[in-house]
């Protein structure tokens, strides 16, 4: 793996990373001691168990079991590989690293995106150009005029516009000398029988910026009420929908500070929030909140309220993100507007404030799809029936059986219906699967923790190599996977390199003896020198019983077997390993 880039230099990025300022771009950390801890983005959880050691370079996660150092949580995060994972830290820290050793096949990988991300900047340009200068742009800015667009806010966020024609972006690169082929793969171009045409033409262009601040793809808005009237990006190798939200590169920080975000669906929602004071938002692109979407906020914001319009889609939009919102332990509340009104029209009549007033009204998901079902249906007898045939679906998708009981109770008032009829309707809907542990999470068995503590010691302290016949003990190791790392540090240390923590992270390519080796890295204990030979006569001193208890089961068959020779072998040597464990008990 390393070997795709020279050691020296991934030697020198990683020393001049901070896993701290690295993991807190994307998600938000707490200081706890020595640690810094948050909640986990590789698995559903409530209670931050997502470990940061600053001084070890190291992350673990205590939920899920997935750690390493600061490249493997790149890798991933992003789901990205390893040479691109190192480019990414060496850029933040202004390190060059060239793509010589790299096998063509991640070479090719490597340049074809930084090609699409040359491209997309270059459109950013273009666009940008065409609508701030000449002519062409001039209905794009009278129509930003009327919606009420300000300057800042264009600039802030990159605003373009694609002139109308169908060659003025193939012109612009062509003219520039860049294969249309790569143009196409940015998804900016449209192949046809004979050469390719724009994809946007005649529309206010939005670029849609990842969480590192490149430009992946781009949505377009038409000038009229002409369709589509919105047009996105394909998929391509640097822009995945289900994974980018619109505006959190710029919102990070504000939802981090509110610890709150708000969640809309169109791109001038989002820009008329930004010309109204509230910064803490994002929009989903033309598709629905997917768990990736959701695990990536809650990095950022404790509270997630999603601005649904309250007709039968925004409903129905509630129903879907109910159960990913459950599944991923994330608050999320849901703000209803006024009928006929989206978020840009609402604060284009009421103002910013009154937004801010209407949010703190904002229902949780299942009591917003009640309040929905009961307005919709009414509380005649067919409305109740019609009510409880809505909500069997939703709240028997609940998977904390309190929170269901107390919405059935409440319903129950609301519909003065009995509990129980509801409870056996819901009942009957559910078809809800037992859930499964996390294979990745066992328990540590009792007779392996001493050898778990022993490679702890080792690794955050290799200076005690020298101090015990090292090789030895760790041969003598009942877990394989302790021993393959304990051989690993011994390996480092002959060789004179100490820094073992971070280091041997990278040195293997099984995730389970990295997301161990984290573990242990981040394990709590006292590593000067006396406790260290501690700790090592203790699993010397459990060596020797275990080898006593072997030569107990000898002695035995040897007794049934009446022979002597052998018995009184065994007898002596027992004497010997009695004595031996006695005397470390004494040092």
């Amino acid at each position: 793996m390393a070997g795709l880039i020279p050691e020296d230099k991934i030697d020198e990025v990683r020393s001049a990373a901070k896993i701290v300022d690295v993991v807190s771009q994307h998600l938000s950390l707490k200081k706890a001691g020595r640690n810094f801890l948050g909640l986990c983005p590789f698995h559903a959880e409530k209670t931050p168990s997502f470990t940061v050691n600053e001084e070890k370079q190291i992350f673990h996660c205590f939920g899920c079991g997935q750690g390493g150092n600061v490249f493997s949580f790149l890798m991933l995060y992003h789901n990205i590989e390893f040479p691109e994972a190192v480019r990414m830290v060496a850029r933040k820290y202004g390190i060059h690293v060239t793509t010589k050793g790299m096998s063509p096949g991640q070479k090719r990988r490597l340049e074809q995106k930084d090609g699409l991300f040359r491209i997309n900047q270059l459109a950013v340009g273009y666009f940008k150009d065409k609508l701030l200068k000449g002519s062409s742009g001039k209905p794009a800015r009278e129509y930003l005029r009327k919606r009420r667009i300000t300057q800042g806010i264009i600039e802030e966020f990159s605003l373009g516009y694609a002139p109308a024609g169908w060659d003025n972006l193939i012109r612009y690169f062509s003219s520039i000398g860049i294969s249309l082929g790569d143009v196409e793969k940015a998804g900016l171009i449209i192949p046809k029988k004979q050469g390719y045409y724009d994809r946007f033409r005649a529309r206010i262009i939005f670029p849609i910026v990842d969480i590192r601040e490149k430009v992946v793809g781009f949505g377009g808005r038409c000038l009229d009420d002409s369709l589509p009237k919105y047009l996105n990006s394909p998929e391509t190798p640097v822009y995945h929908k289900g994974r980018t939200l619109y505006g959190l590169s710029a919102a990070k920080q504000v939802c981090r500070q509110k610890d709150s975000v708000f969640v809309v669906e169109g791109y001038f929602d989002l820009l008329a929030l930004n010309c109204h004071g509230i910064h803490n938002v994002v929009a989903t692109l033309g598709t629905a909140l997917t768990s990736d979407h959701i695990r990536i906020l809650k990095g950022y914001a404790g509270q997630v309220i999603l601005v649904f319009d309250s007709d039968k889609a925004g409903v129905k939009a509630a129903e879907r993100s109910l159960s990913l919102f459950m599944e991923e332990k994330v608050e999320a509340r849901i703000m209803s507007l006024p009928a006929d009104k989206d978020p840009d029209s609402y604060l284009q009549e009421s103002g910013g404030e009154k937004f801010l007033g209407l949010a703190e009204q904002a229902l949780p998901i299942m009591g917003f799809i009640i309040e929905s079902a009961i307005n919709r249906y009414g509380l005649s007898l067919e409305g109740k029936i019609k009510i409880i045939e809505a909500l069997k679906g939703p709240l028997g998708s609940m998977t904390n059986s309190v929170g269901r009981a107390v919405y059935i109770k409440e319903l129950s008032k609301r519909l003065d219906i009995d509990e129980a009829a509801i409870l056996e309707r819901v009942r009957h809907s559910s078809h809800k699967k037992d859930k499964q542990t996390d294979p990745s999470i066992r328990p540590v068995a009792n007779s392996l923790k001493l050898e778990e503590t022993l490679i702890a010691m080792v690794l955050q302290s290799p200076n005690i190599l020298s101090r015990f016949n090292a090789e030895q003990v760790i041969e003598s190791m009942q877990s394989l996977k302790l021993k393959e790392i304990g051989k690993m540090v011994l390996d480092r240390y002959s060789a004179n390199r100490l820094s073992v923590g971070a280091d041997l992270v990278m040195q293997t390519e099984d995730p389970g003896i990295r997301n161990l080796i984290s573990s242990l890295m981040v394990m709590d204990g006292s590593w000067d020198q006396d406790n260290c030979l501690k700790i090592v006569r203790q699993y010397e001193t459990c060596l020797q019983r275990r080898h006593e208890k072997l030569l107990s089961k000898k002695i035995k068959d040897a007794e049934e077997s009446n022979d002597e020779v052998l018995l009184h072998r065994l007898l002596t040597e027992k004497q010997k390993c009695v004595r031996g464990r006695l005397g470390l008990a004494q040092k």
